[in-house]
């Protein structure tokens, strides 16, 4: 098993039908074609790509996302039926799936860069904490 696949890289996207107005669904995957074909053929209308992101923990931050827009749930016919919410214009989660995609571009590579500094000088590190 691969480290990205470990870290759960995967998308999350905001689709669209074009027969239900005003509801959009926010959902995850390995491969959005595929997903988008199997969404638009288990319900009427075409299915759109509003947004979609590729991001590190994919699965929590779209739970997040879902528990989020719980309220404004619109459930639907078809593949990923309850993932469905009421929205005039899908901004807010637009907006926050690019936040987080910005803290993990800035984070990740602190994090490792740091790690790796504590790996390689840990002994000095022991010498300064240590009597």
């Amino acid at each position: 098993m691969s480290i990205l696949n470990k870290l759960d890289y995967r998308y999350i996207y905001v689709l669209g039908n074009t027969r239900y107005w005003f509801r959009y669904k926010i959902g995850i995957a390995r491969n959005l074609e595929n997903r988008t074909r199997g969404i638009e053929n288990s319900m009427k209308g075409d299915i759109y790509e509003i947004f979609s992101l590729k991001v590190l923990f994919a699965q929590k931050i779209e739970k997040s996302l879902h528990a989020f827009y719980n309220p404004l749930n619109a459930t639907m016919r078809g593949s990923g039926k309850t993932e469905w919410f009421w929205m005039i214009l899908p901004i807010s989660p637009i907006l926050f799936l690019l936040f987080v995609w910005a803290l993990q571009l800035v984070l990740v590579p602190t994090f490792i860069s740091c790690f790796a500094y504590l790996f390689l000088h840990y002994e000095e590190i022991l010498a300064l904490i240590l009597p």
